[in-house]
């Protein structure tokens, strides 16, 4: 999916304070992606209730300085005219040592952890019908097939 800021249409919304008061001491990435991918769930949800398909998006983690980290998401959904709108959000600078001793040496490296943001699967699963699960009691009888005469009977 190429997303430019030229594309047609787009329309970028950022949300206010969504990283705000989520971080503790001593966190680790998976600290950091346990306590925000719920909310990007949550948005996927949101803008798909008001009828836009999720395109993708990302999450990253990125180091600034020896004294600071941030959090930013961009999130990309379709609306029924085909048109792009951008999600996005980055926190203040926070303080790393929020970030766990051996994740803060790992950023120092890194400089940034990117995360691509997944949307759940759909709940409204739509099933074949040859694949719907029949109660016995709803089952066609089963046809016997004589080899000597050409008829079929029930049974």
């Amino acid at each position: 999916m190429a997303i430019t800021k030229e594309s047609v249409g787009m329309a970028v919304e950022t949300i206010k304070d969504f990283f705000k008061d989520l971080l503790r001491p001593n966190m680790e990435l998976a600290d950091l992606k346990q306590i925000t991918f719920p909310r990007f769930q949550e948005l996927i949800k949101k803008y798909e209730k008001k009828g836009y398909d999720y395109g993708g998006g990302k999450f990253y983690v990125k180091y600034v300085d020896e004294k600071h980290f941030r959090l930013e998401f961009e999130m990309y959904f379709r609306d029924e005219q085909e048109r792009w709108h951008k999600i996005a959000n980055e926190s203040e600078l926070r303080d790393i040592s929020l970030l766990e001793d051996s994740l803060i040496k790992t950023m120092t490296t890194l400089k940034v952890a990117e995360f691509a943001i997944e949307a759940e699967p759909s709940e409204k699963v739509e099933k074949n019908p040859a694949q719907v699960e029949k109660n016995p009691d709803q089952l066609e009888p089963p046809l016997e097939i004589s080899l000597d005469k050409e008829e079929v009977k029930d049974k």
